[in-house]
């Protein structure tokens, strides 16, 4: 049993083989308690509002909600545990999002075997964690790639950009979208690649996930 030193951490993810066995990595060192391990965000914010660990480690693309949600939850509450998330994703777009909710690391799962122990204790003492091996590795978080060549890939997405993105998310098609916005397949193609680029992301599978992390998937699509 660990001891009253140990780091307290609470652990959400919805791969259970992959949670068990970042759990017992923890656990084998003999300096983290794992107090809790669930399978949900809304688990994950039940744990760690009873609980209060030191450090909630939470998987970012869970079904419910995802962890950068849970973080923003949780601070809601005025909860006073660090966050570090684990995801699969490596592209800018998606540690962005997560430091912009309030994670203070961030770990690849290819490599969390390797990095996870390394990241809670960095979280647990104040600093900031990010997966050494994420692309340009970022001193500035929230600017991955901090260079001023990437400060136009960087910007903010305009109105309309998001609009078509949210259209792709839900399955539209060009032809579709130009319908809906008024403009041509070509005028949308030219919108959406240019918004992909500046994020990063290069799927549809991707822009799914982008739109679940900015919360445009919940009610209805307006007709036009």
């Amino acid at each position: 049993m660990a001891d009253d030193t140990a780091v307290r951490v609470v652990l959400a993810d919805d791969h259970p083989v992959f949670r068990h066995g970042v759990a017992d990595l923890l656990k084998s060192t003999g300096e983290f308690d794992v107090v809790a391990s669930v399978d949900s965000g809304a688990a994950a914010i039940r744990a760690v509002t009873e609980l209060v660990p030191d450090v909630a480690i939470l998987d970012l693309a869970m079904p419910d909600l995802n962890g950068a949600t849970v973080i923003r939850r949780l601070a809601e509450g005025k909860c006073t545990t660090r966050s570090l998330i684990l995801s699969v994703y490596e592209s800018r777009v998606y540690v962005e999002q997560a430091f912009e909710a309030g994670a203070r690391g961030y770990v690849l799962k290819r490599s969390a075997f390797n990095n996870i122990a390394q990241a809670v204790r960095a979280v647990r003492a104040g600093g900031i964690y990010v997966d050494p091996s994420l692309p340009g590795q970022a001193a500035g978080i929230g600017r991955v790639h901090p260079d001023p060549s990437a400060r136009e890939a960087s910007a903010p997405l305009a109105e309309r950009e998001k609009e078509i993105l949210r259209f792709v998310a839900y399955g539209f098609t060009s032809k579709e979208i130009a319908s809906r916005l008024a403009t041509t397949p070509k005028a949308v193609e030219a919108q959406k690649a240019r918004a992909c680029g500046r994020l990063g992301i290069g799927s549809r599978a991707q822009v799914v996930q982008f739109a679940i992390l900015q919360g445009w998937l919940q009610g209805e699509l307006a007709d036009r």
